[in-house]
């Protein structure tokens, strides 16, 4: 007997059951683990170490993809009012679409582009710096004869 796909074939029995089948696969799971031996404990042992590094590499997906959808979220309202090429140039001395690759998580040599925790920073302090620029305009507007001629209607 494969104890390795014996064990995940007796966890998958268990994760399916229903709450009135549950007593029963947790039967078959504990009288599957005293019939093993020393060995094939470990090997057990080593099939659940695979099983939970599976189950670590899935949440850490799930947290990337959690944190490039909140990029894209954070960055929808400002995008369409900014140049993304000269924004790309700029403040990372890349390309637009190197920009949109990570904005939008792309695969990119068969790996998915995301923004490293530096590019980040880059990036909130590159928005803080337009937004001043955009501030300064509207003052500055605000402070020409039209300005402050249609301030005063």
């Amino acid at each position: 007997m494969d104890v390795k796909k014996e064990y995940f074939r007796l966890k998958e029995l268990w994760i399916k059951s229903s709450s009135s089948e549950r007593d029963e696969a947790e039967r078959k799971l504990n009288a599957f683990f005293e019939s093993l031996g020393e060995e094939e404990k470990e090997l057990v042992n080593a099939a659940v170490a695979e099983d939970f590094a599976h189950v670590h590499k899935i949440i850490d997906e799930s947290k990337e993809l959690r944190e490039r959808i909140e990029v894209r979220k954070q960055l929808e309202g400002v995008l369409p009012f900014i140049s993304v090429s000269e924004f790309a140039k700029r403040y990372f001395g890349k390309s637009a679409s190197w920009l949109h690759q990570r904005i939008n998580g792309n695969a990119v040599h068969g790996k998915v582009a995301t923004f490293t925790p530096t590019e980040l920073t880059t990036l909130a302090n590159a928005l803080k710096d337009v937004a001043e620029r955009f501030k300064k305009a509207a003052k500055d507007l605000k402070n020409t004869k039209i300005g402050r001629a249609s301030c005063r209607e």
